[in-house]
């Protein structure tokens, strides 16, 4: 609520000055001094209204002016649909107005008011992460040397998704070739929901048998660095990475798995990849063949029926020329069937080679890994948004400090009129020019 604050705060100040009621505070102000009391002006202390201004503007001490900022994009965006319809409204404007319009000017006040209310009521509810736990995680990732392992980067996410789908929609104009006798929603509904599935497992074994790659190998080079964890090896450096390690995580462990649990992922995925490569490559190679072979047969019967009812001196020298072109041109058309399927094959190849390189290359050794990768990033985040913060609370000071001050420049000469006119004494004259014009400062100083 802190923004309708904020603004009625400036304008009832204002409206209070336009209106001539600083005036009338004013002489209410000198009159509750009274006589005798003007010691306390002299020494610094705020007049009534000057108090009240200065409580109202502290109570934005701390907010982040950046927020505000927001608030009145937002505002001014639904302030400007809401003047476009009563515009049309009051005028009759027609042909600028249409119902796309209308239907646009509506869901861009939707969004804006729920961006509004999302930046004056929303919490953050995201776990602070400490000091301790930051380095903590920095502290595993260089002992063992993941500081420079990044998770997939959302610009390749999304070029894997693309060859994927690619990848999907092929196996689907496959697949909907083996429900060719059933009707044509079956044949839709079950190529659609196989051709998916399929692709979706390609894709996560492909990618997990990556990643068993890459542990794998991560293991024989940290092994290798370390060494061994004998209490016969004299090198304390090596044993002090372990200790480090394990203090960490105490299941931390360097150790040869089985062949079959360290590389059955890959030569699954490679299997799989192949098995599917060839058996799609084949069926739909023999479906081809089968519709070219019947529109040749097709072709030939027309030819046989046009060559029996034209005149055999006619159709006799032609008979055999024509059958070697047909013959030619089927030939043509299954090479170039083959060549289309193998470049298939080929790009089938090339999305799940970079769906395991991806696997491969943007993974971490274990569950910690990734945990303390996240817990840096987090951190780093939440200092980003501490600094960004830090910066608005000090520019919404700026600004409050400085509104709060051109309030008591305005407000002082009221006050040595006041004085003035209500024939006070000349010591509270005196005391309020000795003082000279209230400031935040003071105010702040005083907390």
């Amino acid at each position: 609520m802190n923004w309708f604050k904020w603004h009625g705060l400036n304008l009832g100040l204002f409206w209070k000055r336009v209106f001539g009621l600083l005036r009338k505070k004013a002489i209410a102000d000198v009159h509750e001094i009274g006589q005798g009391k003007e010691e306390i002006i002299r020494n610094g202390s705020p007049f009534g209204l000057e108090m009240h201004v200065a409580d109202r503007y502290y109570e934005f001490w701390n907010q982040d002016h950046s927020s505000l900022l927001k608030m009145n994009f937002f505002f001014i965006g639904i302030l400007l649909v809401a003047v476009s319809f009563m515009l049309k409204s009051a005028l009759g404007i027609t042909l600028l107005y249409d119902n796309y319009f209308e239907l646009g000017g509506i869901i861009v006040s939707i969004v804006f008011t729920g961006l509004f209310l999302y930046e004056m009521l929303a919490r953050k509810s995201e776990i602070p992460v400490d000091e301790e736990d930051y380095r903590t995680a920095k502290e595993w990732l260089h002992y063992i040397c993941e500081k420079s392992r990044r998770p997939m980067p959302r610009w390749l996410f999304g070029i894997i998704f693309v060859g994927v789908l690619i990848e999907a929609i092929a196996i689907i104009i496959v697949i909907i070739s083996w429900f060719a006798n059933t009707t044509r929603t079956l044949e839709l509904y079950f190529g659609i929901g196989l051709g998916t599935a399929v692709s979706a497992t390609i894709a996560l074994t492909v990618h997990h048998a990556g990643e068993a790659l890459y542990k794998e190998h991560h293991r024989k080079e940290m092994w290798s660095a370390i060494d061994h964890e004998s209490k016969d090896n004299n090198d304390t450096e090596k044993r002090l990475i372990i200790k480090e390690l394990k203090k960490i995580n105490p299941s931390i462990t360097f150790k040869k798995n089985g062949f079959v649990r360290t590389y059955g992922p890959v030569v699954w995925a490679v299997m799989m990849i192949l098995l599917l490569s060839v058996f799609a490559f084949f069926s739909r190679a023999n479906l081809n063949m089968g519709i070219i072979n019947t529109r040749t047969a097709a072709e030939q019967v027309e030819d046989a029926e046009f060559f029996s009812s034209s005149p055999t001196d006619v159709t006799a020298p032609q008979a055999i020329p024509e059958s070697a072109r047909m013959q030619a041109m089927e030939q043509t058309e299954v090479n170039s069937m083959y060549a289309a399927l193998l470049a298939l094959l080929i790009i089938f190849l090339i999305i799940n080679y970079m769906g395991g390189l991806s696997g491969y290359k943007y993974s971490f050794y274990n569950d910690t890994s990734e945990d303390s990768y996240k817990t840096v990033k987090k951190y780093e985040r939440q200092q980003a948004k501490k600094n960004k913060k830090n910066e608005g609370i000090a520019e919404m000071r700026k600004i409050a400090e400085k509104k709060a001050n051109q309030m008591f420049s305005v407000y002082y000469p009221l006050l040595i009129t006041a004085i003035s006119m209500e024939d006070m004494r000349d010591s509270m004259k005196a005391a309020l020019n000795e003082r000279g014009v209230y400031r935040m400062k003071s105010y702040i100083d005083n907390q």
